[in-house]
Protein backbone atom coordinates (compact mmCIF):
# COMPACT_ATOMS: atom_id res chain seq x y z
CA UNK A 1 0.00 0.00 0.00
CA UNK A 2 1.34 3.23 -0.72
CA UNK A 3 1.45 6.47 1.18
CA UNK A 4 1.89 9.85 0.46
CA UNK A 5 4.44 11.60 2.54
CA UNK A 6 1.60 13.92 3.85
CA UNK A 7 -0.59 10.98 4.94
CA UNK A 8 2.56 9.99 6.50
CA UNK A 9 2.88 13.13 8.07
CA UNK A 10 -0.33 12.99 9.47
CA UNK A 11 -0.15 9.83 10.81
CA UNK A 12 2.91 10.97 12.86
CA UNK A 13 1.02 13.32 14.44
CA UNK A 14 -1.43 11.82 15.28
CA UNK A 15 0.34 8.93 16.91
CA UNK A 16 2.65 11.49 18.78
CA UNK A 17 -0.21 13.23 20.20
CA UNK A 18 -1.95 10.28 21.29
CA UNK A 19 1.24 9.60 23.30
CA UNK A 20 1.61 12.88 24.94
CA UNK A 21 -2.48 12.64 25.72
CA UNK A 22 -1.25 9.16 27.59
CA UNK A 23 2.05 10.63 29.35
CA UNK A 24 0.75 13.68 30.46
CA UNK A 25 -1.51 14.38 33.44
CA UNK A 26 -5.11 15.42 33.81
CA UNK A 27 -5.38 18.92 33.34
CA UNK A 28 -6.81 19.48 36.81
CA UNK A 29 -4.28 20.15 38.61
CA UNK A 30 -2.41 23.25 40.28
CA UNK A 31 0.31 24.74 38.54
CA UNK A 32 1.49 26.79 40.70
CA UNK A 33 1.35 24.52 43.37
CA UNK A 34 3.15 21.72 41.78
CA UNK A 35 6.48 24.08 40.66
CA UNK A 36 6.38 24.48 44.72
CA UNK A 37 6.49 20.58 44.90
CA UNK A 38 9.44 18.50 46.55
CA UNK A 39 8.60 14.85 45.33
CA UNK A 40 10.16 13.20 48.03
CA UNK A 41 11.31 9.72 47.78
CA UNK A 42 13.51 9.17 50.76
CA UNK A 43 12.62 6.17 52.57
CA UNK A 44 14.41 3.13 53.72
CA UNK A 45 12.65 0.61 51.49
CA UNK A 46 13.07 2.87 48.06
CA UNK A 47 13.87 0.90 44.79
CA UNK A 48 14.98 2.04 41.36
CA UNK A 49 11.50 1.09 39.96
CA UNK A 50 10.06 3.31 42.63
CA UNK A 51 12.57 6.42 41.83
CA UNK A 52 12.06 5.87 38.38
CA UNK A 53 8.19 6.12 38.95
CA UNK A 54 8.65 9.14 40.94
CA UNK A 55 10.74 10.92 38.55
CA UNK A 56 8.06 10.18 35.88
CA UNK A 57 5.52 11.72 37.94
CA UNK A 58 7.54 14.71 38.87
CA UNK A 59 7.99 15.44 34.45
CA UNK A 60 4.27 15.02 33.98
CA UNK A 61 3.27 17.31 37.19
CA UNK A 62 6.59 19.65 36.47
CA UNK A 63 7.53 19.38 40.14
CA UNK A 64 10.17 21.30 41.77
CA UNK A 65 12.40 18.46 42.18
CA UNK A 66 12.87 14.67 43.47
CA UNK A 67 14.09 14.14 46.56
CA UNK A 68 16.24 11.25 46.82
CA UNK A 69 18.54 8.91 49.18
CA UNK A 70 22.18 9.61 48.05
CA UNK A 71 22.22 6.16 46.44
CA UNK A 72 19.72 7.27 43.79
CA UNK A 73 21.07 10.27 43.14
CA UNK A 74 22.43 9.57 39.70
CA UNK A 75 19.96 7.48 38.57
CA UNK A 76 17.86 10.51 39.09
CA UNK A 77 19.66 12.26 37.36
CA UNK A 78 19.57 10.22 34.82
CA UNK A 79 15.66 10.10 34.52
CA UNK A 80 15.41 13.65 34.64
CA UNK A 81 18.13 15.01 32.33
CA UNK A 82 16.77 17.94 30.67
CA UNK A 83 13.36 17.97 32.04
CA UNK A 84 13.91 20.81 33.90
CA UNK A 85 13.24 18.89 37.65
CA UNK A 86 16.01 18.86 39.54
CA UNK A 87 17.89 16.66 42.04
CA UNK A 88 17.19 16.89 45.97
CA UNK A 89 19.27 14.56 48.52
CA UNK A 90 20.04 14.49 51.47
CA UNK A 91 23.76 14.46 53.81
CA UNK A 92 24.14 13.22 57.25
CA UNK A 93 20.72 12.14 56.99
CA UNK A 94 18.73 11.48 59.71
CA UNK A 95 20.14 13.18 62.81
CA UNK A 96 23.08 15.26 61.52
CA UNK A 97 25.90 13.75 63.92
CA UNK A 98 28.15 12.58 61.69
CA UNK A 99 31.44 14.80 61.46
CA UNK A 100 31.59 18.08 59.47
CA UNK A 101 33.82 16.02 56.57
CA UNK A 102 31.76 13.24 56.71
CA UNK A 103 29.43 16.16 55.60
CA UNK A 104 31.36 18.05 53.61
CA UNK A 105 32.24 14.34 51.40
CA UNK A 106 28.67 13.83 51.13
CA UNK A 107 27.91 16.90 49.58
CA UNK A 108 30.65 16.68 46.77
CA UNK A 109 29.76 13.38 46.17
CA UNK A 110 25.66 14.47 45.69
CA UNK A 111 26.86 17.41 43.84
CA UNK A 112 29.30 15.13 41.44
CA UNK A 113 26.49 12.52 41.07
CA UNK A 114 23.68 15.28 39.62
CA UNK A 115 21.93 16.75 42.93
CA UNK A 116 21.53 20.42 42.94
CA UNK A 117 19.56 20.78 46.15
CA UNK A 118 20.83 19.13 49.74
CA UNK A 119 18.76 18.91 52.90
CA UNK A 120 21.22 19.35 55.95
CA UNK A 121 20.06 18.02 59.14
CA UNK A 122 21.94 19.52 62.07
CA UNK A 123 23.53 19.15 65.06
CA UNK A 124 20.40 19.34 67.85
CA UNK A 125 22.79 18.15 70.35
CA UNK A 126 25.25 20.82 69.81
CA UNK A 127 22.38 23.57 69.70
CA UNK A 128 21.01 22.08 73.41
CA UNK A 129 24.48 22.70 74.76
CA UNK A 130 25.03 25.96 73.18
CA UNK A 131 27.33 25.54 70.59
CA UNK A 132 26.08 28.22 68.53
CA UNK A 133 29.60 29.01 67.10
CA UNK A 134 30.26 25.39 65.82
CA UNK A 135 26.68 24.92 64.95
CA UNK A 136 27.38 27.90 62.32
CA UNK A 137 31.01 26.21 61.28
CA UNK A 138 29.22 23.38 60.18
CA UNK A 139 26.96 24.63 57.86
CA UNK A 140 29.19 27.12 57.13
CA UNK A 141 31.77 24.63 55.58
CA UNK A 142 29.18 22.42 53.57
CA UNK A 143 27.83 25.89 52.23
CA UNK A 144 31.36 26.81 51.11
CA UNK A 145 32.00 23.00 49.79
CA UNK A 146 28.78 23.42 47.34
CA UNK A 147 30.32 26.65 46.15
CA UNK A 148 26.98 27.44 44.77
CA UNK A 149 26.50 24.49 42.68
CA UNK A 150 23.96 23.49 44.81
CA UNK A 151 21.09 24.77 47.50
CA UNK A 152 21.67 23.78 50.70
CA UNK A 153 18.83 23.85 52.87
CA UNK A 154 19.32 23.33 56.81
CA UNK A 155 17.24 20.98 58.40
CA UNK A 156 15.21 22.30 61.57
CA UNK A 157 13.39 19.21 63.07
CA UNK A 158 10.68 21.01 64.98
CA UNK A 159 9.59 17.70 67.08
CA UNK A 160 12.98 18.20 68.69
CA UNK A 161 13.39 21.94 69.45
CA UNK A 162 11.59 24.54 71.69
CA UNK A 163 10.59 27.62 70.04
CA UNK A 164 13.56 29.21 71.31
CA UNK A 165 15.76 26.88 69.55
CA UNK A 166 13.72 26.70 66.35
CA UNK A 167 14.47 30.62 66.16
CA UNK A 168 18.22 30.57 67.12
CA UNK A 169 19.16 27.92 64.42
CA UNK A 170 17.01 29.78 61.73
CA UNK A 171 19.14 32.68 62.25
CA UNK A 172 22.41 30.33 62.37
CA UNK A 173 21.44 29.38 58.83
CA UNK A 174 21.09 32.00 57.47
CA UNK A 175 24.13 33.76 58.75
CA UNK A 176 25.99 30.96 57.66
CA UNK A 177 24.62 31.51 54.20
CA UNK A 178 22.20 28.97 53.37
CA UNK A 179 19.83 29.07 50.55
CA UNK A 180 16.95 27.57 52.30
CA UNK A 181 15.50 26.69 55.82
CA UNK A 182 13.86 22.68 55.39
CA UNK A 183 11.22 22.79 58.66
CA UNK A 184 10.95 19.17 59.14
CA UNK A 185 8.03 17.42 61.26
CA UNK A 186 9.16 14.08 61.39
CA UNK A 187 8.88 13.93 65.45
CA UNK A 188 6.48 16.55 65.70
CA UNK A 189 2.88 14.89 66.19
CA UNK A 190 0.58 16.86 63.62
CA UNK A 191 3.29 17.88 61.35
CA UNK A 192 4.20 21.32 60.38
CA UNK A 193 1.30 23.83 60.42
CA UNK A 194 1.03 27.72 58.96
CA UNK A 195 1.92 28.89 62.92
CA UNK A 196 5.22 27.22 62.83
CA UNK A 197 6.15 28.61 59.17
CA UNK A 198 4.76 32.07 60.30
CA UNK A 199 7.04 31.98 63.09
CA UNK A 200 10.34 31.07 61.41
CA UNK A 201 9.50 33.54 58.47
CA UNK A 202 9.02 36.37 60.53
CA UNK A 203 12.77 35.82 62.04
CA UNK A 204 14.49 34.93 59.06
CA UNK A 205 12.89 37.52 56.82
CA UNK A 206 11.72 37.34 53.24
CA UNK A 207 14.54 36.55 51.53
CA UNK A 208 15.99 32.93 52.49
CA UNK A 209 13.82 30.01 51.31
CA UNK A 210 11.74 27.72 53.67
CA UNK A 211 11.11 24.21 52.72
CA UNK A 212 7.90 23.00 54.82
CA UNK A 213 8.28 18.98 55.56
CA UNK A 214 5.95 16.43 57.23
CA UNK A 215 2.40 16.46 57.82
CA UNK A 216 1.48 17.97 54.81
CA UNK A 217 -0.77 15.55 52.76
CA UNK A 218 -3.72 17.51 51.18
CA UNK A 219 -4.28 20.25 49.07
CA UNK A 220 -5.74 22.96 51.41
CA UNK A 221 -2.99 22.36 54.16
CA UNK A 222 -0.33 22.91 51.28
CA UNK A 223 -1.64 25.91 49.87
CA UNK A 224 -2.36 26.98 53.59
CA UNK A 225 1.15 26.37 54.43
CA UNK A 226 2.49 28.31 50.98
CA UNK A 227 0.53 31.54 52.33
CA UNK A 228 1.81 31.53 55.71
CA UNK A 229 5.38 32.05 54.06
CA UNK A 230 6.75 28.43 52.76
CA UNK A 231 8.47 28.70 49.11
CA UNK A 232 8.49 24.61 49.08
CA UNK A 233 6.74 21.46 49.86
CA UNK A 234 8.49 18.29 50.67
CA UNK A 235 5.95 15.02 49.97
CA UNK A 236 5.50 11.74 48.73
CA UNK A 237 2.13 12.11 48.38
CA UNK A 238 2.62 15.31 45.79
CA UNK A 239 0.13 13.90 42.90
CA UNK A 240 -2.49 13.42 45.26
CA UNK A 241 -2.08 16.90 46.60
CA UNK A 242 -2.05 19.02 43.51
CA UNK A 243 -4.37 17.14 42.13
CA UNK A 244 -6.93 17.70 45.15
CA UNK A 245 -7.71 14.11 45.12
Amino acid sequence: MDISSENLEKITNDIIREILKEKNPKSGFDKELASAMEHSMIRPDATAAMVKQFCEEAINYHFRNVAVAPCFVALAQKYLAGSGVRVSTAVGFPMGITTNKMKVAEALEAIENGATEIDLPINVGMVKAGEYKTTKEDIEAVVRASNKRALIKVVIDLGTLSAEEIIKISLLAKLAGADFLKVAAGSKPGGVTSDDIKMIRMAVGPKIGIKADGGIKDYKSARSIIEAGATTIGASGSVKIVTGC
